[in-house]
């Protein structure tokens, strides 16, 4: 994978061993939840439940947000105030 050196305004993300790092602005993170909710809902996936195609984990993930176990987002840490 190349790695762009970017022009210092797009979203920050850090690859680690096992997941993701993701740095937002406050407006970025507004965007991106809020598009992330309203595409999941109204998606043909999260609606017929037709996740086949997806890996067995990646349909995990989903059934636990249907079923209300797990949140989409979640902020861990509040460090503003």
């Amino acid at each position: 994978m190349e790695l762009s050196a970017g022009k210092g305004k797009e979203m920050k993300v850090t690859r680690l061993k096992r997941g993701y790092v993701i740095r937002l602005s406050d407006s970025e993170y507004d965007l991106l939840s809020n598009e992330m909710q309203y595409e999941f809902m109204g998606s043909g996936t999260y609606v017929d439940g037709d996740w086949k195609h997806l890996p067995p984990a990646q349909q995990r993930v989903l059934t636990e947000i249907v079923n209300q176990k797990r949140d989409w987002l979640v902020i861990t840490e509040d460090r503003r105030g």
